[in-house]
């Protein structure tokens, strides 16, 4: 987390940050793989409370998280380059991509989001994994205005989680 504190890219600072959640999520739930680590703390009952908290005391929080589904569907970039081709996103507007997308089954986060549906924790974290995986393997770019705000805010909101809830510190 200090690594990320020091960082001037949103770039950047989300590496570090995901380090250091994926390093906690590890030990906390003891899984093999990164979809069996979210998968349980999707489902982590105390994980849950605490981001309902976060959403119902800290308006700064809920006001980041909502502005941040305003941005959902996110697209697998990889699931869309090998179902439209490499070229999809330069192709396509925005609707026409989701359009084509919805048609071709491309894979997305979080799963059958609807607009103005209430964010739940499980889909802001499988948002952010994706988004994590996008930057880690789909070649996106801080030049593309759509990734740096996604990028912006899957930092912030993952820090102000992490802060918010002290999680890295609880013991049991």
């Amino acid at each position: 987390m200090a690594n990320a504190d020091r960082q001037r890219s949103a770039f950047m600072s989300f590496v570090n940050i995901w380090m250091a959640f994926n390093g906690w999520m590890e030990s906390v739930t003891l899984a093999r793989t990164d979809a069996e680590m979210i998968s349980a703390l999707a489902a982590n009952e105390r994980l849950i409370e605490a981001y309902d908290r976060l959403m119902g005391q800290l308006p700064y929080f809920s006001e980041r998280v909502f502005s941040f589904a305003e941005m959902w569907p996110v697209l697998n970039v990889r699931d869309v380059r090998s179902k439209l081709g490499r070229d999809a996103f330069w192709r396509f507007s925005r609707d026409e991509l989701l359009a084509e997308c919805r048609r071709n089954r491309v894979k997305s986060q979080p799963q059958s989001w609807k607009n103005n549906e209430h964010p739940s924790w499980e889909k802001l974290l499988r948002t952010i994994y994706l988004i994590r995986c996008n930057m880690f393997h789909g070649v996106k770019s801080p030049q593309n205005q759509r990734d740096r705000e996604l990028i912006l805010h899957a930092d912030r909101i993952l820090r102000m989680f992490i802060e918010g809830t002290r999680c890295f510190e609880w013991r049991d």
